[in-house]
């Protein structure tokens, strides 16, 4: 029997609590035959409870909150990466690479100096932005013209904080959109001695002495950052009646990547007009990290300490340095086809609708690595990506909704969209159709069943006019087990979007497409009147359905962004190796509506 002599605290729940309040009070003798119901003693339980709850609950959030991989508050997630010695990625202001030319008007100065921090302007959607340079660019004659070599511009407004040092100042820069990258540090010795000194940043300890002028970068809060300097023993000690300026980028992150078009704000030593044009548009800027990401990369920074050797080293400095980079896959040079010995191989996928990253940002990245590691030359090849059309037939039933057919076409797509999002982010990632089945089913109460196909997507873009061959594997056995040729009306497991093809022959330019006969070759074939596989050439390669691997030579007259080559796979699932980045093509979402009908 229950010892009803002592309150049951195992209970947590405000029912729970208040009910082993009552039964307890029922156990004393002076209440033995009292009515708790309807009465004040019973309104005193009910807040007694109700105490109890909240204090259970706050406990219980306090409780949470002490540990990284259970806090829900960014500041907290921020606080217990400092401890990690992570700091959080911030904002990364788009950049675009740029042609200064000053106009003169006939005079002939010996040089031109551009400023640091020379603002352009440009407006994207209908947002007023300003871009900088980064540093002062000398501009000479050439031929009595003064144009600049191709310079970055960084999107992002430019400010300057001051802290007069005392014995407890913080160096909290109060801006929410830093780019961390952009920020620099002056040390004044004081309002009378204006004797200056630039600090630079440091990561780690490493080879910094009690004379490094460096200062370090941490997360403060919930978006913000914050300065700290050495102590006079790792790194030197600023002094009460010191003068800190700290600069940077205040940026607006991927916002600015749209920028094309820039005008200058201002005339060259106050008499020179300025045209800027552009060579690259802005590219490269990114969000800030989100609180899932911090709490996922700082325990695993921490064991990187700054070094590349593993993999997961290589993944981790990139990840928590480049916030313009979506996923990273890693691999040894030595199991590379053919092979390269000596290198790592790293692939990249940015966090932005360009499926590749800008050379320029490989470059940087590239330079970043070589600092980490002394023994492997690290390489940025461009991924692989193998796309997913998705054809399906919605059946659904119209008396459980009031929605429209364009409505519940758009939920269906969504729903693709939403598995993508969600199972199709990393190298390797597989398409299991189960599940995208499932998601497509849920997105409206009214959809009864679907059927939905697949097919694999490889896009080649071959130089124009001139010969090209390509190997390509879909890695998937294709949907054809015997070799023969094609009855007329069969099904190809091989089509493609529509190129010109030139045949020299009879000098005619054909809207044409390759295919497979059947028999294990690839064919290039156009529509004419009479036949729809009117075939142009009948063997530019092979195919091996067995494999997914085609071989192919391919001369091209024109085409638009790119050729899309599709295969039919045998089985329902789309599997990759690690250094395949499957991805479905949102533009090849093909919804069909049809009623249920039992």
């Amino acid at each position: 029997m229950a010892n009803t002599s002592f309150l049951n605290v195992s209970e947590l729940s405000f029912d729970g609590i208040k009910n082993n309040l009552k039964t307890y009070m029922k156990n004393q003798a002076v209440f033995a035959d009292y009515d708790f119901e309807g009465s004040n003693l019973g309104a005193l339980i009910d807040i007694l409870a109700y105490n109890t709850y909240m204090n259970s609950f706050y406990l219980n959030m306090v409780g949470s909150e002490s540990f990284l991989d259970s806090s829900v508050i960014r500041s907290s997630v921020v606080s217990h990466a400092k401890e990690l010695n992570y700091v959080p990625r911030s904002k990364a202001s788009a950049r675009a690479k740029v042609t200064f030319t000053i106009n003169t008007g006939g005079a002939a100065p010996r040089f031109l100096v551009i400023p640091e921090n020379y603002v352009v302007k440009t407006t994207v959607d209908g947002i007023n932005m300003d871009f900088t340079t980064s540093e002062a660019i000398v501009v000479y004659p050439n031929n009595g013209q003064y144009v600049s070599e191709q310079v970055f511009v960084y999107e992002g407004k430019i400010v300057t904080e001051t802290f007069n040092v005392t014995s407890d100042t913080r160096f909290t820069l109060q801006s929410e959109n830093v780019d961390t990258s952009s920020i620099s540090v002056f040390v004044q010795n004081s309002a009378v001695d204006t004797t200056t000194e630039e600090y630079s940043l440091a990561e780690s300890l490493v080879n910094v002495n009690a004379q490094s002028k460096v200062f370090f970068v941490q997360g403060y809060k919930s978006n913000q950052y914050e300065i700290v300097f050495g102590d006079g023993v790792a790194g030197k000690a600023i002094s009460v009646g010191n003068i800190v300026r700290v600069k940077y980028r205040s940026t607006n992150g991927t916002t600015g990547n749209k920028a094309s078009v820039f005008s200058a704000s201002a005339k060259i030593d106050g008499l020179y007009t300025v045209s800027v044009s552009t060579n690259l548009p802005a590219s490269d800027g990114a969000s800030a990290e989100t609180t899932d990401s911090i709490k996922f990369y700082a325990p695993r920074h921490f064991t990187t300490q700054y070094r590349a050797v593993t993999r997961d080293d290589y993944v981790n400095l990139i990840r928590s340095r480049y916030p313009q980079i979506q996923t990273v896959n890693v691999y040894g040079g030595e199991d590379a086809d053919p092979p390269q010995y000596g290198r790592v191989l790293i692939s990249l996928i940015p966090n932005s609708s360009i499926p590749f990253v800008s050379d320029e940002l490989k470059a940087d990245i590239v330079n970043y690595l070589k600092t980490k590691s002394i023994t492997t030359e690290p390489v940025i090849v461009d991924p692989q990506y193998l796309y997913v059309e998705v054809d399906s037939l919605v059946f659904y039933d119209p008396t459980l909704t009031n929605k429209t057919q364009g409505a519940l076409t758009t939920l269906a797509k969504n729903a693709v969209q939403s598995y993508n999002n969600t199972y199709l982010t990393e190298f390797g990632n597989d398409l299991r159709k189960s599940k995208l089945l499932a998601m497509i089913d849920n997105a409206d109460p009214s959809f009864v069943s679907n059927q939905t196909q697949l097919r694999a997507i490889y896009k080649i873009k071959p130089i124009r006019t001139i010969n090209n061959k390509y190997t390509i594997s879909f890695g998937n056995e294709l949907s054809r087990t015997n070799y023969y040729a094609y009855n007329p009306g069969d099904e190809r497991v091989i089509n493609s979007s529509v190129f010109q093809y030139y045949r020299a022959d009879n000098g005619t330019v054909y809207d044409a497409y390759i295919s497979d006969d059947g028999a294990g070759k690839l064919i290039i074939y156009y529509i004419s009147a009479n036949n729809p596989y009117e075939i142009l050439e009948s063997n530019i390669g092979t195919i091996d359905y067995f494999t997914g691997k085609l071989s192919f030579d391919i001369t091209v007259q024109e085409y638009i962004n790119s050729i899309d080559i599709s295969a039919k796979l045998l089985y329902d699932d789309i599997t990759v190796n690690n250094t395949i980045f499957l991805a479905i093509d949102f533009s090849k979402i093909n919804v069909t509506l049809q009623v249920y009908n039992v």
